[in-house]
């Protein structure tokens, strides 16, 4: 008898920590996360972004013209090479290509509508700053 309460117990309590944590993981945006634009500190997190909008066909002048903005703060920030510049490009475009092929027939359709959109609203919010550096 003593036995089956310990593991009833301990069931419980694993119960209670899973959904704890599973509440806490689910609500994480709103314990510590805002959703301010994203911050790009590397010139790949800027160019799969681009990429993601151009595979589900959301590119558009704000959304280029965001992306041209990050990129100039990043490649005088960092001091960028020309090199630098084509692999940063290389690794953006196949980490891109790389989740695209990962989706399947038709399962690219979810991959646009939740990262593909998020993508471009974060590259767009950058179009209208006039001086990037000034981005925190």
């Amino acid at each position: 008898m003593r036995n089956s309460k310990e593991q009833k117990s301990k069931l419980i309590c694993h119960r209670l920590r899973t959904f704890v944590l599973g509440l806490a993981l689910g609500n994480w945006p709103i314990l510590g996360l805002s959703d301010e634009r994203h911050k790009f500190d590397r010139l790949e997190d800027a160019v799969y972004e681009l990429e993601v909008c151009a595979y589900c066909g959301l590119v558009n002048d704000q959304v280029l013209l965001g992306y041209q903005n990050i990129r100039e703060r990043l490649v005088t920030e960092h001091s960028l090479s020309r090199a630098d510049i084509d692999m940063a490009r290389a690794v953006g475009w196949q980490l891109a290509y790389a989740e695209w092929q990962n989706r399947g027939l038709g399962g690219f359709r979810g991959w646009c509508a939740n990262e593909g959109i998020a993508a471009a609203q974060s590259l767009a919010s950058y179009a209208e700053i006039a001086d990037p550096s000034l981005v925190e």
